[in-house]
């Protein structure tokens, strides 16, 4: 049997048939693959869980801030409960005088507290700031009734007997006040009275929109019938609107993702009551809420520093695999060049490599294949 020309031509020149990958060709391909698949893993988890951890940073956020809002408002008129128990405590030993003097400064300049006074046990007020109300009868109203069964904190209503004694504030809207109230108790631990405060809701309100406005939160104050009484963004959303909203006539605690009545998504936490210390509770409950896209921004540069940090880690796998290649890679392709040589019938000798085992070997191993070849030449 006669062998084709193709064996012909295989046997006449080796190296015609010979693979064109090279050992530092197969070494770059393979970092090159492996780095574009790890690449790729780091980058499809990256985007599936990014909006995971996104939420769930957005949750934690926004129910750490809420309670903070809460706590804040709350400490605010707490501030208040205190001076009222420091009044109450003083009263007894103070003649009526002494007492408008008392109640004056704790009012100040009305801003903030609306009314300060003093009424006995018949409801009768003793003594007042800027004698507002003195003589008259605030026996029916809430704030005397349940002041004198103990510490006692009203919601927010408008004002009906300050309101004829305070014309001017007409312009600005209907007054409207919170109450504080507490039972005065003589030396011997009996009843002689009740001191009562009205906050003006509207200080109450701006302080509530500062909370919000200092911890980048929009917040809304929720009344025992879970309506919202004060919004810091002005809005007014109702229960039949939101989810979190009907939850909030329940008392349970809520959090997550909802699409608000201005159609942008939110995350918004329930603050199941409002209150610090020993202020008595006024029955609120608060919201707060974040935008959904709150911390694009900040997910955007990390993806932006992910992608510098992956060109320069390639970067770097790049400068290495050229070192590893030109150290362990290149001396093995150069002593398939001189084994060809050798084959050839050229009298050349290989250097030494020392870098791997296997280059060392197969460098001796030619070295005393030459010398073999030397010495018959030679007999």
């Amino acid at each position: 049997m006669t062998e084709t020309p193709a064996k012909d031509r295989r046997r006449a020149d080796p190296r015609s048939v010979l693979p064109r990958l090279s050992l530092a060709g197969a070494t770059y391909g393979f970092v090159l693959v492996t780095a574009i698949a790890v690449l790729a893993g780091v980058l499809l988890l990256f985007v599936t869980r990014s909006d995971r951890v996104l939420d769930s940073a957005l949750d934690s956020a926004v129910r750490l801030r809420s309670e903070a809002a809460a706590e804040t408002y709350a400490r605010l008129l707490h501030s208040d409960w205190l001076d009222l128990e420091q009044v109450a405590e003083d009263i007894p030993a103070m003649s009526d005088e002494a007492m408008r003097g008392l109640l004056d400064g704790l009012q100040g300049d009305g801003r903030r507290l609306s009314w300060v006074g003093f009424a006995d046990t018949e409801g009768t007020v003793i003594a007042a700031s800027d004698r507002t109300l003195e003589g008259e009868s605030v026996a029916e109203r809430p704030w005397f009734r349940n002041g004198l069964r103990g510490g006692f904190a009203g919601d927010v209503h408008e004002a009906l007997l300050l309101a004829r004694r305070m014309p001017g504030r007409s312009a600005d809207g209907p007054l409207r006040l919170l109450d504080l109230a507490r039972p005065v108790r003589n030396e011997d631990g009996d009843v002689i009275g009740v001191v009562g405060m009205h906050i003006d809701f509207g200080w109450a309100e701006r302080a509530l929109a500062d909370t919000a406005r200092t911890l980048d939160l929009d917040v809304y104050l929720i009344n025992p019938n879970g309506e919202v009484i004060v919004a810091s963004d002005g809005g007014r959303p109702s229960p039949e609107e939101l989810e979190i909203l009907r939850t909030a006539r329940s008392g349970a605690v809520t959090a997550g993702r909802e699409t608000w009545p201005d159609g942008q998504d939110y995350f918004s936490s329930l603050v199941n009551g409002v209150g610090y210390g020993d202020l008595p509770s006024f029955g609120w409950r608060m919201v707060g809420r974040l935008p959904a896209d709150s911390f694009r921004s900040g997910l955007s540069d990390l993806r932006g520093t992910i992608l510098i940090a992956g060109l320069g880690l390639a970067a770097i796998v790049a400068i290495f695999t050229a070192i590893f290649t030109l150290v362990f890679v290149r001396p093995i392709g150069a002593l398939g060049d001189l084994s060809e040589r050798i084959a050839d019938g050229e009298t050349v000798y290989p250097p030494e490599y020392g870098g791997t085992r296997e280059a060392a070997r197969i460098s001796g191993a030619l070295a005393r294949l030459q010398d073999r070849r030397v010495r018959d030449r030679r007999t």
